[in-house]
């Protein structure tokens, strides 16, 4: 499997940026201008080209402001993920350039230098599309969704972060353990989802210093007013971040982390071993549950574990197909009967926001129609093969998928997994 993400200025047919994943060779120019020059074409009949659809891949072009326009290529996935991964691409670049400048794209040259922090993040974000790729610690990524990591120590360390968020007087705090969320303020978990991963993959990316300041806009709530991402990793793994404005002081900041978290590295050291499991080694599942994902649609969160029993700790390399599995079931069924929802309505009203032109009356039409159309979402489904089952139940704001063992009798796995979304979700040291 493989996947290609281009990004063009319209005005001029220039390329910002090419990412890339998988075994995919690099497009010359010529067949990036040849899929530029499709999209114009049809743009001047008046025509949007949406995608094309191949034997073996598939094509999508997607425009914003009619400023930027990227394109996705990919191998082995569905239509529907690969249009997410592009407005994932778009909401990363918006993170970094803001909206107006999105609309002018001046400086081509200017954005392609600005834009080189976000790579690390793009790169991300393909490896939640399967790649192929095994071996990547990241293959368990879900596009729109932020993940977080469940340790008994989280109410320790919440306790912390409170701390901490009085001393820097910023609402905008949380804690990352391996680029998942530990922990946050309930003023971070109410931005969106889409800024959440984009936030944490940026905070968690590759960086040689222990504490990074880095400007960014929020594609939702704040697209046209910048902030600033202030990181400081205590120990390896671990970052701390805050959204702060300008007054804010770095020093001061690095101060406060080390003041609130330096004396408690014991019990952050004990959160750490948590992964790759993903759940404390006190909470032990059915023998029969190979792996769960657990999401809550109301905050855009996930876990997953594909370690579920500490017998299955030596099986490593059965790790990514359960991964694959999951993921798999997740985007072909639970998306579509369990987690569905009418995007339309959302985007298009963030498009009016951006606009300043917010209708009332769009509001009560669009609605009203969202909501018909959810109320058509199941509570459950399941799948059942030779080698493995997955059931997965919609319980108020939370869906649990599991993948039991073939030999799991069908009737019995609602039984489990409700057994199962209780011992996570009435635990309050582990904060879901």
């Amino acid at each position: 499997m493989s996947a290609h993400v281009i990004c063009i200025a319209s005005g001029s047919g220039i390329p910002i940026f090419s990412r890339k994943k998988g075994n995919l060779e690099n497009f010359p120019f010529s067949v990036i201008g040849s899929l530029n020059g499709v999209h114009m074409f049809t743009k001047s009949l008046s025509i949007t080209l949406l995608n094309t659809l191949m034997d073996d891949y598939c094509v999508v072009w997607k425009e914003y402001f009619e400023s930027i326009l990227i394109i996705g290529i990919s191998s082995g996935c569905t239509k529907d993920a690969l249009e997410k991964l592009l407005l994932s691409v778009f909401n990363a670049i918006m993170l970094i350039l803001g909206v107006n400048e999105v609309r002018s794209l001046k400086n081509v040259e200017k954005i392609k230098r600005e834009l080189r922090v976000i790579y690390p993040v793009i790169d991300r974000l393909l490896d939640c599309l399967d790649c192929g790729d095994s071996h990547s610690k990241y293959c368990s990524d879900l596009i729109s969704l932020a993940e977080v990591i469940l340790c008994n120590e989280n109410h320790q360390i919440k306790i912390m972060l409170d701390t901490y968020t009085e001393n820097i007087s910023s609402a905008y705090t949380c804690i990352l353990i391996h680029g998942k969320i530990a922990v946050a303020t309930e003023e971070w978990w109410d931005l969106h989802p889409e800024e959440l991963k984009l936030l944490a993959f940026l905070a968690s990316s590759d960086s040689k210093s222990n504490i990074k300041d880095v400007p960014v806009f929020l594609p939702y709530k704040s697209p046209k007013t910048r902030y600033r991402l202030i990181t400081c990793s205590p120990m390896p793994y671990m970052h701390i971040c805050c959204l702060a404005n300008q007054q804010h002081s770095l020093n001061e900041i690095e101060r406060s982390a080390i003041n609130c978290f330096n004396t408690n590295l014991e019990v952050l050291n004990s959160a750490i071993q948590c992964f790759p499991r993903n759940i404390p080694e006190s909470l032990q599942l059915d023998l029969g549950v190979l792996g769960l994902l657990l999401l809550n649609k109301n905050r855009g969160k996930y876990l997953i574990s594909t370690i579920p029993s500490s017998a299955d700790k030596k099986r490593i390399c059965s790790y990514s197909h359960r991964s694959d599995i999951l993921r798999t079931f997740f985007y072909r069924s639970v998306l579509k009967f369990l987690h569905t929802k009418n995007n339309l309505h959302e985007y298009v009203k963030r498009e009016c926001l951006l606009n300043d032109e917010i209708d009332s009356s769009f509001d009560k039409k669009e609605i009203k129609s969202d909501e018909s159309y959810v109320s058509t979402v199941g509570t459950e489904t399941y799948w059942c093969s030779e080698y493995h089952k997955c059931y997965a139940i919609a319980v108020e704001e939370n869906v649990l998928c599991l993948m039991y063992n073939s030999t799991v009798p069908t009737y019995a796995m609602k039984h489990i997994a409700r057994k199962v979304l209780k011992a996570i979700t009435c635990n309050k040291q582990l904060c879901w």
